[in-house]
Parts: structure tokens; C-alpha cells; sequence
């Protein structure tokens, strides 16, 4: 993580008071979106590159990285106003 190496971090959430199983969920939720964008952008990435003939053109590329923008700016929203809410 660019804002706190996870040995640092798995330390802290040892030491706090999260329970197993919500830190778990949570961790694997996490990981999950960043997991697959890498390995499709890779997938992606070979098959434009080798010129493979199941690639789609360029655009369909330029869509999904900006419908996945839009998402998570649409999340991080979301996300703001319900923290807000609870102060």
C-alpha cells in the first residue's frame, strides 16, 4: 500500500479492536476489484500487443478504464456523504 506498508498496517489491525471475520471480509472485498483490473489490464494488455485475434479494438479498452473511473468516483461519493452523515 502506497500510504502504509501491510506489515505496518496488519500490526495496527492486530492491536485494534477489529473482529476476524469483519477484517477478513473487508480485506478480501478490498482486494478483489485491484486483483482483477491487474490481471485483466495484463490479459488485455498481451492480447493488443500480440495482435491476438480475440482482442477488441482500442476503444472498448478507453470505455472500460473510463467506466471504471466514473464507478469509482460514484463509490468515493458515496462513500464521503455516508461518513458525513455520521459525524
Amino acid at each position: 500500500s502506497p500510504i502504509c506498508p501491510f506489515a505496518l498496517s496488519n500490526y495496527i489491525y492486530g492491536a485494534s479492536s477489529v473482529r476476524f471475520w469483519p477484517y477478513l471480509g473487508g480485506t478480501f472485498f478490498g482486494f478483489i476489484p485491484g486483483t482483477l483490473g491487474a490481471v485483466y489490464s495484463g490479459d488485455a494488455g498481451k492480447k493488443l500487443l500480440s495482435g491476438a485475434g480475440g482482442a477488441r479494438p482500442w476503444y472498448f479498452y478507453a470505455a472500460v478504464v473510463a467506466l471504471l473511473l466514473l464507478a469509482a468516483r460514484v463509490i468515493s461519493r458515496v462513500a464521503k456523504n455516508a461518513i458525513e452523515e455520521m459525524d
